[in-house]
């Protein structure tokens, strides 16, 4: 006998049905394509998909039960509704239905304001369905929403504004990356669910998945992302780029025809430009295929080349972008040719005579032997590398701004006007469809005589003026005297460069002010306060700054109002407009200010043990006999107050606590040195010294070095490398990368410029034509033409030696050892890779080692899987290299906060016997973002260690217990289920002895006998309630509290019930009959 134990769970299928196996496939099949509304909560019965008319009307519906059997068998239950309910049951139902009948929603809203994490601002317009991201996609943008848990799978349309460069699309390649791994990751769940079902040999159920991605900008954006093809490439992902470069306006006759339109927006593009002549001509309007296709327009080169027109240019960017996401290349593929004609850089195979492939390990071609006349096998190179190189560009002078509209929505149907012209109901549908139809009486009845008008569609636009030359282009747009155009348009985003805000000209106030219903919203660095955007990791810093505040100092930041302006709002993260169903701002998702006083109050008042802890390091390390054996250990290391700033400490991408790598050195008197420089890099350093101080380090910056050309080691170099052209004019910046980066930044520099006439070229060479892993690299410098060799003398002596190896990571992956000539001071940097011993030796005598540890002891096969290091496989590099000072850094984003010690993990017997053994006089330290740490500190901070792991780890307690009471809830409203079911037997029970009493009356009635009788008890009151949508987030739907929890009710309706239970009906399944003892009154019966 199976029971029901919980019949909140049951969900409706298809729920006009009432026996489904009397019935054909097709009639099942047209059933399931119904979706009835549902109401929230009807006594135990809670977000059952039961039409109104059903609940009104009473029926019978059959649905499956979301659980199985004892036996394995899927469970169907029935729900049965009177015929002919009470008045208060069906004042409840109405009620009900009509309070959780929720159209589609649509609103905008601010994901990110201009901060010194988030350099751009941007806005989201939600639909259920679908988001459409507009403005600066800068740098940081994803980390940001990724902070504010805003889930981005259903992007796939990117508009970016203002005129391209990094600022504009620095967190673009990022943020394609992510939304195609997580469209691969849709699909690999989708096949193994397909090959779930065939194994079971059940039917497979078409559902598509929305894998395409829609980018559109202005002029560069394609040149853009193809100079990123030789480090991003993910296969089978439709990637659409739309290079707006024409005016379609100019010839358009209706401007209501948009430039972009899908099923729920309308967008018209506007590009502005320095002066009204370089508005181009096009065509009279672009639909969305025609965007999606590309611009094949021929128009004025841009390019010096004069052997290629610019729509061929074009092709080949196009080419570059496609080969970068859409190829069908398997790394698995090799292709055969002659050894000579091979490229020295390839891994080369060949067939043995056994006919195996084995690795070549002969002569190669470019090293001056003679080679072997034979055929090897080869890996082709991902399509888009094989452009050696992209035609030339220049910076754009172009601008685009949006106008979004959301499609006009259908007014009501007056049912009352149908039946006054004699209209059947059967033609109520064709009505709305927009046909007309004739009634009996001959009368023609239109559409227009039965619907209320339609209701405008509402929308917004997003303006984005980088120049002040573009203004009078701007006021000059015909799209501001179209009144058709913007009717409907209820708010304007005004974006601002950091060098003019368009909302500050007397031009601009005079046009906002023209538009009084509309509201400004002004996203400008000089009006938005540099707020703390990442709100978790600086939640942290500051935490940890009460525990040591020489390691962790505070964040630069001010929540304070800038500059005030003459017209406009100035806007702020989480700040929405309802587009849908209802229209105006709403400020109840404003995301609130981080105040560090309440921080403070917390760190006192749950966590008191942890400054225990605190207490006692400072009174270690103020101790004088501990202060006089730290100088005694390290008097022979130079340069002690070298300052090392962690500003990246994660892996692969940013996340919530970690931006990706990057670590600012800087030695007194020898200048500073970035090692890395992922995405943000530059907002990592303006968040640590401020937008001033940042510019005082940039200009004290002598050499940039990245370890290999994975994109989250160097995304944020073209944005920290534009800014450092800007606040320098006489300086030169050492660049230590492979040939390959450095080709990237010619390119990019078209765009952009950079600065590349003042870089110092440090390029490693592999030694015989291969680099293979341990093997050490010919370093060569190549200087600026413009200096002499007195000149190149003078910057040879501001850099140090530079020892460069191959590490075993990826293609061209190195490490390095920097030593300073003037004291001594050797600096070793891992980059990415398995532990090395070529590193190893490289590094002999290190005075300050940064390691990578992305995995614990216990996942060394991942470490092996994914050529990166352990925890103690680093240790036992530093200890092999005789490094003084060890930081580990860039952890898997597995440990958001801390990774876990030495020799605990899923192998944690296996790795404490292989726990490494460092000399006395080494200290190690765990990487943070925003760490402070000098050379000769590392032993005092050493001391607040413990106190910190304390402290992430309550954290991380505290987290654990909230899931818990989360599950604890769960399994309670799982026992509350049982109770339920007693509590109904018990009022069965006590029916049927009332009943018993009542006959025993009539019985003595009849037969003379006067006894008082006993009155009956009154009904009992069943509250139908609706569960507020807060209440049921995270929770199963229907599920109640447990005892004892207070639920707050929004609405609720006293039903009478008549105390009589229903009996126990059979429940059919597929496979045989099954009993489900479930008992509740006559108004509302579940069997």
């Amino acid at each position: 006998m199976n029971r029901l134990r919980q019949p909140s769970r049951l969900k409706i299928a298809p729920p006009l049905l009432k026996n489904p196996s009397k019935l054909s496939r097709a009639q099942l099949a047209s059933s399931r394509t119904r979706k009835p509304r549902f109401p929230a909560l009807i006594g135990i019965i809670t977000r059952h998909h039961i039409p109104k008319r059903l609940l009104l009307d009473g029926s019978s519906v059959w649905f499956p039960y979301a659980g199985r059997s004892p036996k394995g068998r899927t469970l169907r239950a029935v729900l049965n509704i009177p015929r002919q309910p009470s008045p208060t049951i069906r004042s409840a139902i109405t009620n009900i239905y009509e309070n959780s009948t929720r159209p589609m929603s649509s609103w905008a809203q601010v994901v990110t304001t201009p901060t010194a994490d988030t350099p751009g601002a941007c806005v989201l317009l939600h639909f259920d369905q679908r988001r459409y991201l507009f403005g600066r996609i800068a740098e940081g943008t994803q980390r940001a929403m990724v902070q504010r848990k805003i889930a981005i799978a259903k992007l796939h349309n990117i508009f970016v504004t203002g005129t391209v460069d990094w600022s504009t699309t620095g967190g673009l390649p990022g943020l394609m990356l992510t939304l195609a791994d997580v469209v691969a990751g849709a699909k690999a769940a989708r096949a193994e669910e397909v090959a779930a079902r065939e194994a079971k040999g059940l039917k497979i159920k078409d559902r598509d998945i929305d894998d395409d991605l829609h980018i559109y900008g202005g002029r560069n954006l394609l040149h853009t992302l193809a100079t990123t093809r030789r480090f991003i490439f993910r296969k089978g992902i439709p990637l659409s780029l739309n290079e707006i470069r024409t005016d379609s306006s100019c010839q358009r006759n209706d401007r209501a025809l948009p430039d972009f339109e899908d099923d729920l927006v309308r967008v018209w593009h506007l590009p502005i430009s320095s002066s009204p002549s370089a508005s181009r001509p096009g065509s009279r309007k672009r639909k969305h295929s025609d965007l999606e296709e590309g611009n094949d327009e021929t128009e004025t080169p841009i390019m010096d080349d004069a052997e290629l027109s610019d729509a061929e240019a074009q092709h080949i960017r196009q080419a570059a972008v496609a080969g970068m996401f859409s190829s069908t290349w398997s790394l698995d593929t090799l292709h055969e040719m002659n050894l000579r004609d091979v490229d020295p850089t390839a891994k080369i195979f060949f067939r043995s005579d056994s006919g195996m492939i084995e690795e070549y390990k002969g002569p190669r071609p470019g090293i001056g032997k003679e080679l072997p006349d034979i055929r090897v096998l080869i890996r082709s190179p991902w399509p888009a590398a094989k452009i050696e190189t992209l035609p030339d560009t220049k910076p754009s002078k172009e601008s685009l701004c949006y106008i979004v509209k959301c499609h006009p929505r259908r007014g009501k149907f007056k049912a009352d006007a149908a039946a006054k012209l004699n209209v059947p109901k059967t033609d109520f549908r064709k009505l709305v469809a927009g046909e007309s139809i004739t009634s009996a009486n001959g009368t023609v009845v239109t559409p227009e005589m039965v619907m209320e008008a339609d209701v405008e569609g509402r929308g917004f636009a997003v303006i984005d003026i980088p120049a002040e030359e573009m203004v009078v282009n701007f006021l000059a747009r015909p799209e501001w005297s179209d009144s058709t155009l913007m009717s409907g348009v209820d708010v304007m985003y005004w974006l601002s460069s950091e060098r003019f805000s368009a909302y500050r000209d007397e031009r601009i106030v005079e046009f906002m002010k023209k538009y009084p219903s509309i509201q400004h919203v002004l996203l400008g660095q000089d009006v938005c306060p540099n707020r703390l955007a990442l709100q978790d990791p600086a939640d942290k810093t500051i935490k940890m700054n009460f525990i040591d505040p020489e390691r962790f100092p505070l964040l630069k930041f001010d929540n304070r109002p800038l500059a005030p302006v003459d017209t406009g709002n100035i806007g702020a993260p989480g700040a929405r407009v309802n587009l849908h169903p209802k229209q105006g701002p709403s400020s109840e998702f404003l995301v609130p200010l981080l105040d560090p006083a309440n921080t403070i109050k917390g760190m006192v008042g749950d966590h008191r043990a942890v400054l225990e802890m605190a207490n006692e390091a400072r009174k270690k390390i103020a101790d004088p006999a501990f202060l006089a054996e730290v100088q005694e250990s390290q008097k022979d290391i130079p340069d002690l107050d070298t300052e090392i700033i962690p500003l990246g400490t994660g892996s692969a991408l940013p996340s919530k606590y970690r931006n990706v790598s990057a670590t600012l050195i800087r030695v007194p008197g020898h200048g500073s040195y970035l090692f890395d420089c992922g995405e943000n890099t530059l907002g990592q350093l303006r968040r640590f010294y401020g937008l001033e101080g940042t510019d005082e380090v940039l200009k004290d910056l002598r050499a940039i070095y990245i370890s290999h050309l994975h994109a989250d080691h160097h995304f944020g170099t073209a944005s920290l490398m534009a800014r450092w052209n800007k606040a320098t004019t006489d300086s030169y910046l050492g660049v230590i990368a492979v040939d390959g980066f450095h080709r990237w930044l010619r390119e990019y520099d078209g765009v952009e410029p950079l600065g590349l006439d003042r870089v110092i070229r440090i390029v490693p060479y592999p030694t015989g034509g291969w680099a293979r892993a341990e093997q050490a690299a010919t370093v060569a410098s190549q200087y600026p033409e413009t200096l002499n060799e007195k000149e190149i003398e003078l910057q040879a002596s501001r850099l140090p030696k530079v020892e460069i190896c191959w590490v075993d990571h990826c293609l061209f992956a190195t490490a390095i050892a920097m030593t300073f000539p003037h004291s001594g001071l050797k600096i070793a940097y891992s980059g990415d890779c398995r532990p090395s011993k070529g590193f190893a030796t490289l590094g002999k005598g290190a005075h300050l080692l940064l390691h990578e540890c992305t995995f614990e002891d216990g996942l060394r096969g991942d470490a092996v899987a994914k050529k990166h290091s352990t925890i103690s496989e680093a240790l036992a590099v530093g200890r092999d290299m005789g490094a003084r000072r060890i930081l580990l850094t860039h952890f898997s984003q597995r440990y958001p906060k801390l990774p876990a010690p030495i020799g605990i993990g899923a192998e944690s017997e296996e790795s404490s016997a292989d726990k490494v053994e460092l000399k006395k006089d080494t200290s190690v330290l765990y990487a943070f973002d925003h760490m402070h740490v000098k050379l000769g500190e590392f032993k005092q901070a050493e001391q607040f260690i413990p106190a910190i792991k304390k402290l992430l780890e309550d954290e991380e307690k505290l987290k654990e217990a909230e899931k818990e009471g989360e599950e604890e809830e769960v399994v309670g409203e799982e026992a509350l289920g049982d109770k339920a079911q007693k509590k109904a037997e018990q009022q069965r029970k006590k029916a049927e002895k009332q009943k018993k009493k009542m006959e025993h009356n009539k019985a003595a009635q009849k037969h003379g006998e006067k006894k008082k009788r006993t009155p009956a008890k009154e009904p009992e009151v069943v509250k139908v309630e609706e569960v507020k949508p807060q209440e049921r987030a995270g929770k199963p739907e229907g599920a109640e509290k447990p005892e004892g929890a207070e639920t707050p009710v929004e609405k609720s309706a006293e039903v009478k019930s008549s105390g009589a239970v229903g009996k126990p009906e059979e429940v059919k399944t597929q496979e045989g009959v099954e009993k489900l003892e479930v008992k509740e009154p006559e108004d509302v019966v579940m069997t």
